[in-house]
């Protein structure tokens, strides 16, 4: 074999090796904001109705966030979700009273999501913005 010929092998075999076509994959914030963004539009009805039960009247909301997102197995062909959202209810044009709820819903045994649990405590005029949502 020449040199120019096991030179040419060499390379070949090199950028076969060395080339991989797996790539890892990262989520951007944006990505993940996206995300929260679509399951919160889909949340919205059942928020909404879950807030005008507990309050007993209908309340507006803001600085909606999700906090956790569990995928729960009861069997290995039964998967369902539990998701933990908070926001901030008010009444009016953004007045008092003020409240900080967070609500864990469930679509488990049904296809709408239902509320499994919720909380809420009034809050301090220093508590009402946004800032670390």
């Amino acid at each position: 074999m020449t040199y120019k010929r096991k030179l040419l092998l060499l390379i070949t075999f090199l950028t076969l090796f060395s080339y991989s076509s797996v790539r890892a994959e990262t989520l951007t914030k944006n990505d993940v904001q996206l995300r929260d963004d679509v399951i919160l539009d889909l949340l919205f009805p059942a928020i909404s109705n879950t807030l005008d039960k507990h309050f007993g009247k209908p309340k507006q909301f803001y600085c909606d966030k999700i906090l956790q997102i569990k995928k729960k197995e009861e069997q290995k062909n039964y998967t369902y979700y539990n998701v933990t959202v908070q926001m901030k209810t008010f009444e009016g044009a953004h007045d008092y009273p003020y409240d900080l709820v967070t609500i864990t819903f469930s679509n488990k045994c049904s296809t709408e999501w239902k509320a499994i649990d919720i909380k809420s405590r009034p809050l301090k005029p220093d508590e009402i913005s946004c800032q670390d949502y």
